[in-house]
């Protein structure tokens, strides 16, 4: 199954200029106007999974995605232009052959020259040569370090390790860090070529107690990287954080790191992603137990790690009869605002579960500004059978998307869950004021055949954002990705507008 081209490629290469010389033979596609015929990047498999999306500074992307389990879970890479076109061949390139009978997470990142990098589990489970490897690919395709990329950790008959996630730092190296079997992470820094510039092995970020299983890492400033990982002890697990230098990795924010939120502790599997505050500090956001309730909640660290809102967090919502939870978050390094979306979800007295989506601002003081219990984006409805069930839920920061005012965010999420045979996704966006930016409020985004696993990023030149998924029924997934505008469209601008008041001359 193939999606549409676009009627007018040719004028597009006329005017944007041809992907030329790029190595692996380019692909026919370009994003789609349609939200039930987006562009798919991936389809050769009877299933592709867990794709991974990051925006090249030439405006364009990279998407990544593990094939299907009967080829081993192998990594493969696209790159897409500003316009949607494939620059490589359909299906994208092959990054690394697996024989994996199950998956981890990896990593995927880019640095200020479009390569690509990618982190992942190397090349088959419970072996005792099981490793971490990077990989870096250039923008025309090339494995730059090689088919086997760059192996970071010791063999998993020393430690087993697992789990690796990538940050670009900003003195231009590609920190790596991953899971070790059974209470630590390690993180490793390699320069452009692919040197170890901290301890062979990686340096060990150990708990203060119990176990540390990684969460994410980002860059923060002067070349140091932040960590974040779940701490069990015993049947409390905390969300916690460490920053670590850029010369060696020594620990800057204490031995064991800070705790994020004073109160609270996660769910089991859940491993909540933060982002770089752009001034040597960090923005969580988690959803948390506290009693029989689940609570979201975000937070600011400065530099230092010390807590620049309430130590607890602050809580997007002070109600306490529905739970909270699936928080994605987006942060405003301008004005300091944090904005959050949410699932509100809870079985009533009919013994029905009911899903809601809501959605709050969070100020740099640490004030909630859309009401205590935040602005209500989906009214809570019956998903019990699955046709109303919420979930995958995205956020990106909106001050620099073309239409529409500055601040806000666009937040998006999936409706409907098995046995419901669609599942749409549905982004709105809202202003500073919690206001609707776009006129018809929601814009769908895919209307059709079953969703998993969406990602989303805004595009280098922040006028768009790109989202990508996991499509249709298990045995028959693909991956497919949409744009979508500032203005609450989908697909490229009518280019014909170019020249609506014609030529110059002759």
């Amino acid at each position: 199954m193939k999606s549409s081209s676009f009627r007018h490629a040719g004028l597009a290469v006329a005017v944007f200029g041809a992907a030329a010389a790029l190595g692996p033979a380019c692909g026919h596609a370009q994003w789609s106007a349609n939200p039930g015929d987006n562009l798919i990047v991936a389809d050769e498999y009877a299933d592709q999974t867990q794709p991974k999306i990051v925006a090249t500074p030439d405006g364009g992307y990279y998407v990544s995605w593990f094939d299907d389990i009967a080829h081993g879970f192998g990594i493969h890479l696209q790159r897409l232009d500003a316009q949607g076109n494939e620059l490589w061949e359909h299906d994208g390139i092959l990054v690394a052959e697996r024989q994996l009978g199950f998956t981890y997470d990896y990593g995927l990142a880019i640095d200020a020259d479009g390569n690509a990098y990618l982190g992942y589990n190397c090349c088959a489970n419970n072996s005792d040569d099981e490793h971490i490897a990077v990989s870096k690919v250039t923008p025309d395709g090339t494995l730059e370090w090689g088919a086997a990329g760059i192996t970071v950790s010791a063999p998993a008959s020393t430690e087993r390790p697992y789990a690796a996630h990538l940050a670009m730092t900003s003195d231009g190296f590609v920190a790596v860090a991953w899971s070790v079997d059974p209470n630590f992470i390690r993180v490793q820094k390699l320069d452009v070529d692919g040197a170890a510039q901290w301890t062979q092995g990686g340096v060990a970020v150990n708990p203060p107690n119990g176990l540390a299983l990684l969460a994410d890492i980002e860059p923060s400033d002067a070349g140091n990287v932040i960590v974040s990982w779940s701490n069990q002890a015993g049947p409390a697990r905390t969300l916690r954080a460490q920053k670590l230098a850029a010369a060696d990795g020594a620990g800057l924010w204490g031995t064991g790191g800070v705790r994020v939120f004073g109160q609270g502790g996660l769910q089991m599997g859940y491993f909540p992603e933060f982002i770089d505050a752009g001034d040597g500090g960090a923005v969580f956001y988690d959803y948390d137990v506290v009693g029989v309730r689940f609570f979201a909640r975000v937070q600011r660290l400065d530099a230092n790690g010390a807590p620049m809102l309430d130590p607890n967090g602050v809580l997007t919502t002070t109600d306490t009869v529905n739970d909270h939870v699936a928080t994605a978050a987006a942060f405003d390094r301008a004005s300091g605002d944090i904005y959050a979306i949410w699932i509100d979800t809870v079985q009533r007295d009919d013994m029905q579960v009911y899903d809601g989506v809501y959605a709050q601002r969070v100020d740099a003081s640490g004030q909630r500004q859309w009401g205590d219990t935040g602005k209500e984006l989906v009214p809570m409805a019956i998903a019990t059978d699955g046709t109303h069930s919420i979930s995958q839920l995205t956020a990106v920061s909106a001050p620099s998307l073309l239409g529409g005012p500055r601040g806000g965010f666009i937040g998006s999420w999936t409706t409907g869950a098995i046995p419901a045979p669609d599942q749409p996704i549905t982004a709105t966006r809202l202003d500073q004021s919690g206001n609707y930016v776009w006129d018809a409020q929601n814009v769908a985004i895919k209307n059709a055949r079953p969703t998993g696993r969406t990602v989303a990023v805004k595009g280098a030149s922040g006028n768009a954002v790109i989202y990508a998924w996991q499509d249709g029924a298990d045995g028959a997934t693909t991956i497919r990705v949409q744009n979508l505008r500032g203005d609450g469209t989908l697909g490229n601008p009518i280019l014909d507008r170019i020249f609506a008041d014609g030529f110059d001359g002759g």
